[in-house]
């Protein structure tokens, strides 16, 4: 169920990725590749996909970016940047957190530093 609910919120934020590949064209473990949101990418090659989408063995989706200065984990925090809105739904969905608490994101930010 975590994957359905991973695949069905990463169809609906994808289309905000820049230099988007996915399908047959990509690696195998690899859903899709992209310029990453968080970090920009590379400066000197715009064209250049440094962030990836792929299923890992807990059968949840992760993202990834490669550049040493970003080094972005997570995909929760991929859709915190893509839309803020859509995470909230999210991490109500996928964790069954309550919209009733404060701020759902401010939570998730906090719960990964004291990890």
């Amino acid at each position: 169920m975590s994957y359905a609910i991973d695949i069905k919120y990463w169809s609906l934020v994808k289309h905000k990725c820049e230099n988007l590949i996915e399908g047959e064209r990509v690696k195998f473990p690899t859903l899709a590749q992209f310029k990453c949101p968080v970090c920009g990418g590379s400066k000197s090659d715009p064209k250049e996909r440094t962030a990836g989408i792929f299923k890992g063995r807990d059968n949840q989706v992760h993202f990834q970016c490669q550049r040493q200065k970003c080094q972005s984990k997570g995909f929760g925090k991929l859709m915190k940047v893509l839309n803020v809105q859509l995470a909230r739904e999210y991490y109500e969905k996928k964790y069954h957190w309550k919209s009733k608490r404060t701020d759902i994101l401010l939570m998730h930010d906090k719960r990964q530093a004291s990890e």
